[in-house]
């Protein structure tokens, strides 16, 4: 396979379908339309979402957990 698309997923709400519909369209736009059929059709198979996103990262470049947000600073200063 060539270079993979790159596909941002950050802040997504988890739907594999959704997920998988944007891989599809970052192929299409990156000429590896070809792909996107087989992609589908082992992700239907796969028959468990992490499966589904670790064969859908196969095919694109994607950060698929969205990074952890900062926690607040706790005022350590007593009174």
């Amino acid at each position: 396979m060539s270079e993979k698309p790159k596909m941002n997923l950050i802040g997504e709400d988890g739907n594999i379908f959704f997920i998988l519909g944007r891989a599809g369209q970052a192929l299409r736009q990156a000429g590896l339309g070809h792909q996107v059929s087989e992609m589908h059709e082992r992700v239907k198979a796969s028959g468990d979402y992490y499966k589904a996103l670790g064969i859908i990262s196969e095919y694109v470049e994607t950060e698929l957990t969205p990074k952890s947000k900062p926690k607040k600073a706790r005022n350590t200063h007593e009174r």
